[in-house]
C-alpha cells in the first residue's frame, strides 16, 4: 500500500487527524479536501486512491458529494468508503445505492478500516 493516496472529506479536524495517524502508519497518503462545495473537480485533480466520506457535514450533505462523484466520468471508479455516526439501515442502502463502496460507522476499530481501505486500493 505504500504511496497509495487516500482523500479523506470529513468536517472534524479530530476524524481527519486520527484517519491521518491511522493510515499513514500502513503507508498511505493522506490528503484533505479544503473546500467540499469543490469536492468533485478536487477529486478529479488530485486522483485519489480511495476517497473516506463522511455524510454529515455543514455545507454540503455527504450523500450529494457521493452522487456528484458517481456520476461524473473522471471520478466514478474511484473507490468511496463511507465513514459516518448514521448508522440507520436507511442510510447505508441509500449510500449504497448511490454507489459506495464500503460503509462502516463511528465508532470504528483501527483495523477494520486500515482492512477496508486496503481492500478498496487493490490490495
Amino acid at each position: 500500500m505504500q504511496g497509495k493516496k487516500v482523500m479523506v472529506i470529513d468536517d472534524e479536524p479530530a476524524i481527519h487527524k486520527l484517519l491521518q495517524t491511522i493510515l499513514e502508519h500502513e503507508g498511505f497518503q493522506i490528503m484533505g479536501l479544503e473546500e467540499r462545495k469543490d469536492a468533485r473537480e478536487t477529486v478529479s485533480r488530485r486522483r485519489p486512491d480511495v476517497i473516506i466520506l463522511d455524510i454529515m457535514m455543514p455545507e454540503v450533505d455527504g450523500f450529494q458529494i457521493l452522487k456528484m462523484l458517481k456520476e461524473d466520468e473522471e471520478t466514478r471508479e474511484i473507490p468511496v468508503l463511507v465513514l459516518t455516526v448514521r448508522s440507520l439501515r436507511e442510510d447505508r442502502e441509500r449510500a449504497m445505492a448511490l454507489g459506495a463502496d464500503h460503509y462502516m460507522t463511528k465508532p470504528f476499530q483501527p483495523s477494520e478500516l486500515v482492512e477496508a481501505v486496503r481492500s478498496l486500493a487493490g490490495g
